[in-house]
């Protein structure tokens, strides 16, 4: 039966809904496609790599953050000082900024004194344009004296804090000028920092040689004055967090003088017996404002009952520790157990990881000789005895499979940072300051002769080994120990920690008491001891100051001393402890 058009364009008309409806278009020919509107079946998988946890990943830097540096070159800074306001606490001359001491009877204090600044980047000739602070009359900044002991030194470091309306310099507010008045060869940190910038287990720092010009107005001078070069060295801090591709809201402390114990000032923010003063001795909080994940961590270390390898897998990033480890023992970077490094956690995780700081005192060993400095430490500070005397590195290397792998991971940045790679990287910076160097400011303060100091970087690649072996020998030695004294009304006590060995070989002492630091004719010698205590009476001890050396022998003729150190008219006495009897 036929159908007449306009009932079959009313046919077609529902056979068009009906597909419709049914999530199809009719095509030419009859053919249907499948709606666009409708989730298509999948007709191909593709592989997605699974995220990592953020407990192994959570530590892991963006390297991307180094591929603008260019570590042969230098970079001129210009900083105009000024008188500021006592509303931003800035009304300081420039020589009362340089003068201010931060290192009083061998201890950090914190004594900062600031002045405005106007600082301006640019090449020898002055501030370039384009770059930091060009054409810029009004101040952009505060600068301070920065470091401990060097505060003491003739030549300075200095602290630039840029204000937020400045910019930012290569991503940073925050610009530390290091002079390394105690380094001669004025690399050891950057190089330091530079070969750490291989090791993905530990997120390194970005370094750049300066030349630094200063107009201090407060004095009222109208031209730069030269102070010479310095090592530009990047702060940890939230942006240097950021700069890394790590966590911004993490948490982010500065160890001052912190050994892993329940120190009385370690309280939270938030406790009302805090002391934010106190605080500050032990640890500069950087990060988040809230202490309890590092209150929790010092407690699981000092817990006794627990194993510290649970300890260690719980509340560190096992790879990053003993990377940071391994690596300042090749390194020889010895002052690093109580400060010298950060601590970082990301918000989200329990993890904790080491982030080194401050290093020119790595591959320093020859240098410390030639300065007859040698004498002022004892055997035991190098290799792996060097962390012996910190409750959370002690507990972990006394178990021997963390021995093993420390081992392990030394001989592989051994192999991969050889003393000849250091050296040629060495020798590669050296010709990028020593002209600078070897003329005014730097040539008055160098410490050593040009020659010595050329001798010196000819041989900074053999430290590599030297460390390596002392470290091979430092595996089989007597551990250090410490030594107290305590005061019982007619005696006193004298005590020391076991000179821990991992042969487990029996060890004797010999305790010495005498009223000089060389301990000569000494009031009270005797060896052969077994305990870890002697009681002396008054009547030995009369009132006055004594001194105390202890020695550990094992069975076999190893010897080891205490870690204490008696600083008396300038010089250094190792392994002797000073005590005063009333």
């Amino acid at each position: 039966m036929n159908i007449s058009n306009p009932l079959r364009r009313v046919c077609a008309a529902g056979l068009c809904l009906s597909l419709c409806l049914c999530g199809c278009t009719l095509l030419e020919g009859g053919d249907t496609v499948q709606d666009a509107g409708e989730t298509p079946q999948a007709t191909h998988r593709v592989d997605i790599a699974q995220p990592e946890s953020i407990d192994t990943a959570g530590g892991r830097e963006d390297t991307a953050v180094y591929s603008q540096d260019d570590p042969d070159s230098l970079v001129y800074f210009y900083v105009t000082v000024r008188m500021g306001t006592e509303a931003e606490g800035t009304n300081h001359t420039f020589d009362e900024v340089k003068n201010a001491i931060r290192f009083v009877n061998s201890a950090h204090v914190d004594n900062s004194v600031y002045a405005e600044a106007l600082v301006q980047v640019g090449d020898e000739n002055g501030p370039v344009s384009g770059m930091l602070g060009y054409g810029q009359s009004a101040s952009n900044a505060t600068i301070r004296i920065r470091g401990n002991s060097s505060t003491t030194m003739p030549l300075k470091s200095y602290k630039l804090s840029l204000d937020d309306d400045a910019g930012l310099w290569r991503g940073q507010s925050n610009i530390a000028l290091n002079k390394h008045a105690f380094d001669s060869s004025r690399l050891r940190n950057k190089l330091y920092f530079d070969l750490l910038r291989e090791v993905p287990e530990v997120p390194s720092l970005r370094t750049q040689f300066v030349r630094l010009f200063i107009k201090d107005e407060t004095a009222g001078q109208t031209e730069f004055e030269d102070y010479g070069v310095y090592t530009q060295v990047e702060v940890p801090g939230k942006k240097y967090l950021g700069n890394h591709g790590l966590d911004t809201s993490g948490y982010l402390y500065k160890a001052i003088s912190f050994n892993f114990e329940m120190k009385e000032g370690l309280k939270n923010f938030d406790d009302p017996e805090f002391d934010p003063e106190v605080f500050k001795t032990i640890l500069n909080c950087k990060g988040r404002q809230d202490n309890a994940r590092l209150i929790e961590m010092v407690e699981a270390v000092n817990d006794m009952t627990r194993d510290i390898n649970e300890v260690v897998d719980t509340y560190f990033d096992r790879d990053n520790y003993i990377a940071w480890m391994a690596f300042n023992i090749l390194m020889g970077n010895i002052d690093t157990t109580e400060q010298n490094f950060y601590l970082y956690s990301p918000l989200n995780s329990q993890k904790w990881y080491f982030i080194p700081w401050d290093s020119d005192a790595s591959l320093y060993r020859q240098e410390r000789e030639l300065k007859g400095g040698s004498g002022d430490y004892d055997d035991w500070e190098s290799g792996l005895s060097i962390y012996w005397g910190v409750v959370l590195h002690q507990r972990f290397l006394k178990v021997e499979q963390n021995r093993l792998d420390l081992a392990a991971k030394v001989e592989e940045f051994y192999q991969q940072f050889s003393p000849q790679r250091v050296q040629a990287l060495a020798d590669s910076y050296n010709q990028v300051i020593r002209q600078d160097l070897y003329h005014m400011p730097d040539l008055l303060n160098l410490t050593v002769t040009t020659d010595e100091r050329e001798e010196l970087l000819g041989s900074i690649g053999e430290e590599i080994t030297i460390n390596y072996d002392l470290f091979q020998k430092s595996l089989n030695a007597l551990m250090p120990f410490w030594q107290w004294s305590e005061d019982r009304g007619d005696t006193v006590h004298l005590s020391w920690g076991e000179a821990y060995d991992f042969q487990a070989k029996s060890v004797t002492y010999q305790v010495t008491v005498s009223q000089f630091p060389d301990m000569s004719n000494p009031v009270y010698q005797e060896s052969g001891l077994s305990q870890l205590e002697v009681d002396l009476p008054k009547t030995v001890l009369t009132p006055g100051t004594y001194y105390m050396k202890v020695e550990a022998t094992s069975e076999d003729g190893r010897v080891t001393r205490s870690m204490n150190k008696s600083q008396v008219n300038g010089a250094y006495y190792p392994g002797v402890y000073q005590f005063t009897v009333n």
